[in-house]
């Protein structure tokens, strides 16, 4: 009887071995593609010398990227487009300045790594931190003309004061719950958002929701 099972264990432990799913194999990455849109909020902070002036703007974005996570920790590299309202002012000459009230469009590429804390089948919760590029491209502005009706005119960012670039640092928490993702995430400025003699900061709250293929 000993003998028996003696052997049988010798049969049996290597076949379930080998028919178990290797560790190689459940540590495989995973690969998620997103897309997405939601709402956000601007704030812009000139940084005079008399003070600090804030303006908060909504706005909206929209995109798509992929996301590559492996046990407790992950990676993902987005693509956006974002817009939002924003009011200024354009100098035209002979001394004189116009207000302005005006979209903003621009496009992010943010690169974001994290740890996830806990997950099981249908819900996983990621933090994460992340560097931003950020690229204004155009501003689709009404002008207050005084005595006349208001203009509609394109700019420049560089036109209406607002740099081109800027580097953005970001913190956020994602969360999976079954094929939907749900993002909140802050990004603050790293250089300044205009290109005035005086620093201007840069903070933005985002919440977006995310189908995952």
């Amino acid at each position: 009887m000993r003998k028996w099972l003696l052997i049988s264990s010798f049969v049996l432990v290597p076949t379930v071995v080998l028919a178990a799913p290797s560790g190689v194999a459940a540590q495989q990455p995973k690969l998620d593609i997103k897309v997405f849109a939601g709402g956000s909020f601007t704030t812009y902070v000139e940084m005079l010398e008399t003070g600090r002036v804030r303006d908060t703007y909504p706005g909206w974005q929209a995109g798509f990227g992929a996301r590559i996570r492996k046990r407790k920790w992950f990676v993902e590299t987005l693509l956006s487009f974002n817009r939002w309202q924003y009011s200024g002012a354009v100098d035209v000459g002979a001394d004189t300045i116009l207000r302005l009230t005006a979209r903003v469009n621009s496009f992010q590429l943010p690169f974001n790594a994290g740890y996830i804390p806990y997950q099981n089948a249908y819900f996983r919760l990621f933090l994460y931190g992340g560097y931003v590029n950020h690229f204004n491209t155009k501003v689709l502005a009404s002008v207050e003309v005084p005595g006349e009706p208001t203009v509609s005119e394109k700019f420049k960012p560089k036109e209406v004061d607002l740099a081109v670039y800027q580097a953005l640092a970001r913190f956020g928490l994602n969360i999976d719950l079954a094929m939907f993702n749900l993002d909140f995430n802050y990004s603050i400025s790293m250089n300044s958002a205009s290109t005035t003699s005086y620093r201007t900061g840069f903070h933005q709250l985002q919440l977006n929701i995310s189908y995952l293929f």
